[in-house]
């Protein structure tokens, strides 16, 4: 049974209106100075209190007191609340909806029960009004970068912000955004590539390739550009994966980039010389804190493939990884036409159906690479007829996006 704690304010202290983001206070709280807020509720215990909360009463509680806004936005209390969300990974979900030129966003638990089926409740998060938002990479800390033409911004499903960087000029070439985070400087970043990508290039070496990167929560808002090691122009592929502050993306079928975030450098590994690194079947992927390359239906449909990267510097892959598909489950993983899209705490690899239909279940399939084991999740709450007579999304198919490691963040920029 949870516990119930009753608040009560001093009556000379009256809720505040509600903060712009502009308003919010300095990172260091001074406690000193915030016991004299409130004489019913000891400091420690309100810290204890708040401490226990999840994220969504957190943020409106914001509204309590002067006091209960610095400690909740102060910095120490949201890198603890972050490091305790990371305990309780989630996936996220989106699609959008061409009628209601909305996207809509939903998170719901990372599966853990052995048993072979089940079910998990998906959770409606955000809804963002501008339909040409698209999200391509996986979430990071509980952000996600998206782009629009020529717009890049970074929102926070958890409190709803979004954050629009300045536009860049892409004159007329294509745009890739991945968000990287520096876990020693603790800086977010974004880099952006620029590229003419495709048969807009005519030749290899008139891609007109640039890179730039922004820092998000710096007063110096604006983009830098930064060189590569080498002057060889890349093609740039979808598909992202940061691991210990460097961004791991493919170029082209064989080669992955290197982004560190940290000094800014982007470098090339070789992947797997049996595989294509990002293609319509594979994905890069975080496995056991290592960078992998996981592989569906690219030799055979029955059988999945997992290659993982043992030695960054001398890039050494580990041998092949293989799982067997059970004939009960390769029928519906071929029908439900479904993507690898990563790894979740338990280390398994998962696997998503990639349209949302209503009339169907969305389901999401795990995979111990390990034991050889499959299992699968119904996730109910999204395509329900409760969301659909609220939402007005109607009853067509529709592209699911689904990213596993999504966390809870009370972090606003």
């Amino acid at each position: 049974m949870g516990l119930i704690y009753v608040f009560k304010q001093s009556s000379h202290h009256s809720p505040p209106a509600a903060m712009e983001d502009s308003q919010v206070p300095s990172s260091s709280l001074n406690l000193d100075h915030a016991v004299n807020y409130t004489t019913n509720i000891p400091l420690d215990l309100v810290l204890d209190i708040l401490s226990r909360l999840p994220a969504k009463p957190l943020l409106r509680f914001q509204a309590v007191s002067k006091l209960w806004f610095s400690i909740i936005r102060s910095k120490d209390f949201v890198d603890a609340f972050l490091t305790r969300s990371k305990t309780r990974p989630r996936l996220l979900l989106t699609f959008k909806h061409l009628d209601s030129r909305k996207r809509f966003i939903f998170s719901a638990p990372e599966h853990e029960d052995d048993k072979t089926s089940s079910t998990v409740m998906a959770r409606h998060d955000m809804t963002i009004s501008d339909l040409d938002y698209y999200i391509i990479t996986r979430p990071l800390n509980g952000l996600v970068c998206c782009t629009r033409y020529s717009s890049i911004a970074v929102c926070n499903p958890t409190t709803r912000q979004i954050v629009t960087l300045p536009d860049v000029t892409p004159n007329g070439r294509d745009m890739y955004a991945r968000l990287g985070y520096d876990p020693v400087g603790e800086q977010y970043k974004v880099l952006c590539v620029m590229m003419f990508d495709g048969f807009d290039s005519g030749t290899s070496d008139n891609i007109q390739q640039e890179h730039f990167v922004f820092t998000l929560g710096t007063p110096q808002k604006k983009w830098r550009k930064i060189e590569t090691v080498t002057k060889d122009p890349y093609r740039c592929r979808n598909g992202q994966v940061c691991i210990d502050g460097v961004v791991y993306y493919g170029v082209g079928h064989k080669r992955i980039a290197r982004f560190d975030v940290r000094s800014e450098k982007i470098e090339f590994i070789q992947g797997p010389e049996d595989c294509n690194a990002v293609s319509r079947y594979s994905r890069l992927i975080t496995y056991q804190g290592k960078l992998a390359c996981l592989s569906y239906g690219f030799y055979d449909s029955s059988e999945i493939y997992m290659w993982v990267l043992q030695d960054a510097e001398k890039q050494e892959w580990s041998s092949i990884v293989t799982c067997d598909v059970h004939n009960e489950w390769k029928d519906r993983l071929t029908e439900e036409r479904v993507l690898c899209t990563g790894e979740i705490h338990t280390n398994e690899a998962i696997l998503v159906s990639r349209s949302l239909n209503s009339s169907e279940l969305f389901c999401v399939y795990y995979c111990d690479m390990i034991s050889k084991r499959v299992r699968r999740a119904e996730v109910d709450g999204i395509a329900d007829d409760e969301f659909r007579d609220v939402h007005g999304t109607g009853k067509h198919g529709r592209e699911m996006l689904c990213f596993p490691g999504h966390v809870e963040n009370i972090m606003f920029f």
